[in-house]
């Protein structure tokens, strides 16, 4: 995964409250990690991902994502919420935490292809428990061995 995914990337937002604050919020951490170039464009793509089809999944997870020419380098955040956030979900439960993609415009089938396995892993409680809850060593080793296998 190589810098596609440092503990750096893991962040934490205390302030959200709604999905729109979430998505802004991840792309303004996004910019300052200089993975994108515009974070207003970059939330703009996210949320129009969102109004096409939900990311949202089982158990407080949701997988926002974009392709976006804004996206610099690809790279995946793990943003847990303070606050839960009203997401349209497959259990109709609002999320606690996000799995982020940046995808850019060229080379977007290798993330895309990390994107589907991150999908069906996070049908596993035990994956979204890691993600959840794990320090940096265990949500690095969770993505690596969802992403890499």
């Amino acid at each position: 995964m190589n810098n596609l995914f440092t503990p750096e990337h893991i962040l934490f937002d205390a302030n959200s409250t709604t999905q729109s604050e979430a998505l802004a919020f991840i792309a303004i951490a996004a910019k300052k990690l200089n993975v994108i170039d515009c974070a207003e464009s970059f939330a703009k793509g996210l949320a129009a991902r969102e109004a096409h089809d939900s990311t949202g999944f089982i158990g407080g997870i949701a997988i926002p994502h974009c392709k976006s020419k804004h996206v610099i380098t690809p790279a995946i955040f793990v943003v847990r919420f303070a606050h839960s956030i009203e997401w349209n979900t497959m259990d109709d439960s609002p999320i606690t935490t996000a799995i982020s993609f940046a995808i850019p415009e060229q080379g977007a089938e290798d993330n895309l292809r990390m994107l589907t396995k991150l999908s069906r892993a996070m049908m596993k409680q035990d994956v979204r428990q890691a993600l959840q809850q794990g320090d940096a060593a265990t949500v690095t080793n969770t993505l690596v061995n969802v992403i890499d296998n």
